[in-house]
Parts: C-alpha cells; sequence; structure tokens
C-alpha cells in the first residue's frame, strides 16, 4: 500500500505519484501483470490506497516510458510487445553494452575500479534464485546490466540504457519465467550472468563481446505467449 502522510500539497500529491509509479512497476516487472493486461483504475486505487487523481498522474508517466499505454474507450494496459518490439529492444540492448564494452576495454585498470557494483548484483541475483525470489532475480538482473554499462564512464550511455531497460524488463521478467518453468530453477540464468562477469573480470575485449552475444540468445522468449501480441 502507498502513503504519504504529512506531507504538505504539492510534495504529498508528487510524492504519491513517485510511489505509485515505483509500485506499478514492481507489479508489471514482477509478473503480476503480464504484458496486454488491462490495468483498472478502482483496482489499482484499492491495492495503492491512493486517489485517482495520483494513480492517473502515475499511469501517464508509466505509458511515457513505454510500458503501459491508453486504448481508446478500453482504458490502460501493459504494453503488448510484437516479435518485431522484443527483436527490436534486444538488438538495441545488446548494442549499447557492446558500445560500452568498447569504450571501456582495454583500458582494463580503470573499469576494475567499476566491476564492485557489478559483483554485488551477481551475489545478489544468486541469492535470490536461490530462494526462489523472482522480483529479486529480476532486479539483480536490471543492476548486473546497468552496472555493465556503467563502465564506459559515459553518464548520456548509461541514462540511454536505463530509459531502455524499463521496456526491457518486460521482457526480462517473461524470459525468466520461462527458464524457471523449463529448467525448475533460475540456474540457467544465473550462470550466464557468471560467465560474463567472469569475462568482463578478465578485461579481454573480444572475449567479453563474444560473452555478450552468447548472453543475449533470447532461447525461451519464443515460447512465452504472454511476452508478445500473436
Amino acid at each position: 500500500m502507498v502513503g504519504a502522510a504529512g506531507l504538505p500539497g504539492v510534495l504529498q500529491h508528487r510524492s504519491l505519484v513517485d510511489l505509485a509509479v515505483d509500485e506499478i512497476q514492481r507489479l508489471i516487472f514482477t509478473g503480476v501483470y503480464n504484458p496486454g493486461d488491462p490495468l483498472r483504475e478502482q483496482q489499482l486505487t484499492d491495492k495503492l490506497g491512493i486517489s485517482r487523481a495520483p494513480l492517473r498522474e502515475a499511469l501517464r508517466v508509466l505509458e511515457q516510458r513505454g510500458i503501459v499505454e491508453q486504448l481508446p474507450r478500453r482504458g490502460v494496459r501493459v504494453v503488448s510487445l510484437s516479435p518485431r518490439d522484443v527483436g527490436e529492444i534486444y538488438s538495441l540492448r545488446d548494442g549499447l553494452e557492446r558500445f560500452a564494452v568498447e569504450l571501456a576495454f582495454p583500458c582494463a585498470d580503470a573499469a576494475a575500479a567499476g566491476l564492485d557494483p557489478m559483483r554485488v548484483a551477481m551475489s545478489d541475483m544468486r541469492r535470490a534464485a536461490t530462494a526462489g525470489d523472482h522480483a529479486g532475480v529480476v532486479l539483480a538482473n536490471r543492476h548486473f546490466h546497468v552496472a555493465l554499462v556503467g563502465l564506459s564512464g559515459n553518464a548520456r550511455l548509461r541514462l540511454t540504457y536505463e530509459t531502455l531497460m524499463d521496456q526491457m524488463q518486460l521482457c526480462m521478467s517473461a524470459n525468466l519465467r520461462q527458464e524457471m518453468s523449463v529448467s525448475g530453477n533460475y540456474e540457467v540464468g544465473v550462470r550466464r550472468h557468471e560467465r560474463l562477469l567472469a569475462s568482463v573480470e578478465g578485461g579481454r575485449r573480444a572475449e567479453i563481446l563474444a560473452a555478450i552475444v552468447e548472453h543475449g540468445a533470447r532461447n525461451f522468449l519464443a515460447g512465452v505467449p504472454s511476452a508478445v501480441e500473436s
């Protein structure tokens, strides 16, 4: 339940909007709401404990981020992803990551100083995977990849990447759920990230770029009917 009691006027309203944005994103990225699912105002105001005004503003923010969409006379729903959408998102993600690696390496000493966020994210991912915590795995996955791009030292590249990650997480969450249903655990995804981290720690650009290509394989997404529009 969202709340911001005790805050005056505009500040209280702004805080409620921000909190609602964060909570609705969490519900979407953890699979409570899937691509194509409607987001009903009454249900969300009850769930979040807020009025319709901040909820509607939060939904507008999420629409600008490409996570939800407004349909004429049909309300708001989580964005549905066509196979083309998924391909565009992943190809852009791969391109930005490759560019980040090319900027960061072979300056291995400079990059190595920034590896701690990747290592922390990897530990968080392993811990969440062991606990069967889907939300924790999804969040650690995001932190891992943002940290990878952060090795470039290019603030605008990182900002562009984080913006893409809002849509990327629709794919990531569906992909992780499918991996879980096939293998019974999150081990496949965890090991894939561990291999990528090991390549980054080795500091060899060609090896890292090859690991990104292998890491970016979308073997499971084609089998996720809820992730794309038919």
